[in-house]
């Protein structure tokens, strides 16, 4: 060691300099940064990276495992040899993008789409969804969420320093040894209703519905719209899945997705709609989605978007604007709908193979699975932050992970503290997985027979 760096280490044992573990109170971490600590989906990478089963399955985040179209990777490629692609797009998205979005979504919406003043661009759907709470939401504000509901939600609400209130969707009574279909899980309108309070400031929608698959339908959407419209309510839809609605079988009858706020007027002036180009292109990695709203609802979410992202992936943003018209042209939605209602059916093929009933989804890309004649060991260990959970799905994805490899997410995390026994019989399996990982799957699912009870 240099007589340097002897001086400076015993000028720091005389210092009043606090160790590096030791933050001084006035520079420490307001309360709002801790909103995810212990957030489930850093939990389970944690797990299945230490698991001693190798390699995991993962079937709990929405990662996808295979490419988006070829036609989107060479528009990206081409983009990246433009000087301007390459540079800051602006602030609400390239014209290029939100042209294309209007010229496509107008007739979806049933009017004429301004791309200058009601489109924005954003960096993924997420940061669309926050950019909208943060601009209508603030401490004393109540925000109602609809259960089981995507725990991101939860995060954008406190961040803002709104209070939630939790409405539950409802399952049939025969969820409980059978297996149903997502859009069997209903909505009790009255219930929704005498949530409202003068608080209240958003009502928030995800359609079509993760975890469950549910496509709300028109009647439903009809209702919580004009309630939002009667007491003033901003409704903000989370429309990320809308082109991955699955054609009908012998087990599910055709569905089609509603935009909510294509069905009036009144309902589309208090609406906005968030979609994900990363979700619908197999490209989540691009961080490209974007919001449509009228103008008086899109000037603050364009505002709070310039704060929080400035602005998003030029070459991404161009290759998107190539990739919608090419979609439209190919019929390319229709066959990726397809594509991933072929996955969910191997998945839930799987699953009526080893005996465990779920929720059969008719969009999106996950499966409700129902755990409840799945055994448990009656000796075994759990980390503390399972037993702190305390309920038994938790038990039951650790488990998967830890002795077979399996990586899932479990049910009660989808829903607010007075109602996680709701979700604490489910774990939810996703299915965007290539075939060979959906065979792997298949492979470590078969190993959990001895462990499955046969319902009555």
């Amino acid at each position: 060691m240099s007589l340097f760096a002897n001086e400076m280490s015993d000028a720091h044992k005389d210092s009043d300099i606090p160790s590096p573990a030791v933050i001084p109170r006035k520079i420490q971490a307001v309360a709002n940064s801790a909103i995810a600590d212990d957030n489930v989906w850093q939990w389970i990478h944690d797990v299945a990276s230490s698991s001693p089963v190798q390699p995991i399955v993962n079937l709990g985040t929405g990662f996808i495992d295979h490419n988006p179209p070829t036609y989107l990777i060479e528009a990206h490629k081409a983009a990246l040899e433009s000087v301007d692609s390459n540079q800051y797009a602006p602030v609400p998205g390239s014209d290029a993008l939100k042209e294309a979005i209007a010229e496509i979504y107008s007739p979806l919406y049933g009017r004429a789409l301004n791309p200058v003043t009601e489109i924005c661009i954003t960096s993924g759907a997420q940061e669309g969804l926050l950019s909208s709470v943060m601009s209508f939401v603030q401490a004393g504000d109540e925000v109602i969420l609809l259960e089981p509901v995507f725990a991101m939600y939860v995060y954008q609400v406190k961040m803002a320093g709104g209070t939630i209130r939790y409405v539950p969707l409802r399952p049939p009574k025969e969820a409980e040894t059978k297996t149903v279909s997502g859009d069997s899980w209903t909505i009790d309108i009255e219930e929704l209703e005498q949530a409202i309070t003068p608080k209240t400031k958003m009502v928030y929608l995800n359609n079509p519905h993760n975890p469950l698959g549910k496509v709300f339908t028109r009647a439903e959407l009809l209702a919580i719209g004009n309630l939002c419209v009667r007491h003033g309510l901003v409704l903000l839809s989370d429309e990320v899945y809308e082109r991955i609605v699955f054609p009908s079988n012998s087990s599910s009858p055709q569905v089609s997705h509603t935009r909510v706020a294509s069905l009036s007027p009144e309902i589309a002036s208090h609406t906005l709609t968030a979609v994900s180009l990363g979700k619908l292109f197999n490209a989540t990695g691009w961080r490209v989605g974007f919001v449509i709203g009228t103008e008086a609802l899109m000037r603050p979410v364009i505002a709070t978007h310039l704060v929080l992202a400035y602005s998003s992936s030029g070459p991404a943003q161009d290759a998107c604007a190539v990739g919608l018209r090419e979609a439209e042209r190919s019929g390319w939605w229709e066959t990726n709908a397809l594509d991933v209602g072929a996955r969910i059916g191997k998945l839930c093929g799987m699953l009526d193979d080893i005996g465990l009933t779920y929720v059969r989804p008719p969009s999106a890309w996950f499966v409700f699975v129902n755990i409840d004649n799945l055994r448990l060991p009656e000796e075994y260990t759990y980390p503390s932050l399972v037993t702190v959970e305390g309920t038994r799905d938790w038990k039951v994805c650790y488990w998967l992970v830890q002795e077979f490899g399996i990586a899932s997410i479990p049910g009660s995390c989808f829903y607010g503290p007075e109602n996680k026994v709701l979700g604490q019989r489910y774990l939810r399996f996703g299915a965007c997985k290539s075939n060979e990982g959906l065979e792997m799957a298949m492979q470590r699912l078969q190993q959990l027979r001895p462990h499955i009870e046969t319902l009555e």
